[in-house]
């Protein structure tokens, strides 16, 4: 364990300014690969690999799965970790460096056949995300449950995650492609802008990991002390019925990163005209999504954070609502992306400290501690959702004639478009509908009150 696993009054001391900020970096990070993987990933197959988008949709679409196993397996190891650095916070240190080095490694399609070029994707398509990914981010997401049981800190971590999550998603999903254009537009310019993407996060994570800490040193064990088996821990996540639900909207926010990820550069060139809008559009949602993460603390403790996501996923829905009566028109698309980028702001600000608290709860309910599990069933969830979508989207693509080139026809056109402003709104319609369900902000102040009598 990490010097400094202690007693439990430091379980819920005052984190500092310098961890939290640490903490988020860790989540700026992840977002090289996360970004380029939702956002620019099957543009550069199709337009710049050029490889049939309906292939590409199918290799995302089994990678996902295998994805979602490999999740499992990673979170039943992270239960499982004992070494001086803790159970999570290892971790980071141990994938930094093969995490840089696999995300270029997607980047450098070799030239050959359309088998060959398919197999290269499998491979290191899977290596990136399936492996690597996910023994990094996997462990940094359950950190976060690691370094405090205070609601209240928790809710300003995960504030500063989402935070500067989103500062990252925006630099990589707006500059990559000016990047690329300054470097020549070639499939080497993409390589060297993921190269110089990878160093910075490298140096990010190294970042993290000196400056976080873990002070919750409750085990994976029943209530008798018992090491609990893999397929029983899964069981008992099962019976968590707010696990069930957080489960569900990860499966929706991953249908709507999918759809605008994969998207959102296709509608910029083919419906907006512009292929550097693509750019515009994320920074148009991300920085509303920003500010909504820096204002909603003082909303998040006066309507709860059911409320306040609720009410997030409800501007979403308007915001995507306007955008169908001109889809083609840009100053409605940017306010689209902008009532987005605030229920996008509001959602996500709450959702990680959600998912510490329905781990309290399954812990009180079962007398089983299961951070591993339940974050990486819920991860496991999100990429299947993500995977499903990215097929869909291909087979759609595919079956609207479309070319990947500078021109497609205008059934391919009018396809990329509805799947832009449809999918969006019914993922944040499905985000609204399951969030009626969340009642624990009332339950929560019972389960710790029980828990600290229990010596828990």
């Amino acid at each position: 364990m990490e010097a400094g696993y202690s007693d439990g009054k430091r379980q819920f001391e005052h984190i500092s300014l310098r961890e939290k900020a640490a903490y988020g970096m860790g989540d700026v990070a992840c977002n090289v690969v996360f970004a380029l993987t939702t956002s620019l990933l099957l543009y550069f197959y199709t337009n710049v690999a050029h490889v049939d988008v309906l292939v590409v949709g199918a290799i995302l679409m089994v990678s996902r799965i295998f994805d979602g196993v490999s999740d499992i397996v990673v979170g039943a190891l992270i239960d499982r970790t004992h070494s001086r650095h803790g159970k999570a916070r290892a971790w980071i240190l141990w994938m930094m460096l093969p995490y840089g080095a696999s995300a270029v490694l997607l980047f450098t399609v070799p030239p050959g056949s359309p088998l060959v070029k398919a197999i290269y994707i499998f491979i290191t398509y899977n290596l990136c995300t399936t492996v690597v990914y996910t023994a990094l981010n996997l462990p940094y997401a359950t950190l976060a449950t690691l370094m405090t049981r205070d609601a209240g800190q928790r809710t300003s971590i995960n504030l500063f995650r989402t935070g500067m999550s989103a500062v990252g998603n925006l630099v990589v999903t707006a500059v990559t492609f000016p990047l690329v254009s300054l470097l020549g537009d070639t499939q080497r310019a993409w390589v060297t802008v993921s190269l110089l993407y990878a160093v910075l996060a490298i140096g990010m994570l190294w970042f993290c990991f000196k400056n976080c800490h873990e002070r919750v040193p409750l085990e994976t064990k029943t209530r008798e002390g018992r090491a609990v088996p893999a397929l029983a821990g899964l069981r008992l996540v099962l019976t968590n019925k707010y696990f069930v639900l957080f489960f569900l909207l990860s499966v929706f926010l991953a249908f709507y990163e999918a759809v605008t990820g994969s998207c959102s550069a296709y509608y910029a060139q083919y419906v907006l005209g512009n292929r550097d809008l693509t750019g515009v559009l994320a920074t148009f949602e991300s920085i509303p999504q920003i500010a909504a993460v820096l204002l909603i603390g003082p909303l998040i403790f006066r309507l709860g954070k059911r409320n306040v996501a609720l009410l997030g996923a409800l501007i979403a829905v308007s915001g995507m609502a306007a955008q169908l009566f001109a889809p083609a028109n840009l100053s409605l698309a940017l306010f689209a992306c902008v009532l987005r980028g605030v229920g996008k702001g509001c959602f996500r600000g709450v959702k990680y400290s959600m998912l510490s608290d329905i781990i309290e709860y399954g812990h009180w309910k079962t007398g089983v501690r299961l951070e591993g599990v339940i974050v990486s069933a819920t991860t496991a969830g999100q990429k299947f959702g993500s995977g499903a979508t990215m097929a869909l989207v291909g087979l759609l693509l595919e079956a609207a004639g479309f070319t990947g080139t500078s021109l497609i026809p205008a059934q391919a056109a009018f396809m990329v478009e509805h799947i832009y402003i449809l999918g969006n709104l019914l993922a944040w319609g499905l985000i609204a509908a399951a969030l009626l369900f969340y009642r624990l902000d009332r339950l929560y102040p019972k389960i710790m009150a029980d828990m600290a009598a229990r010596g828990q």
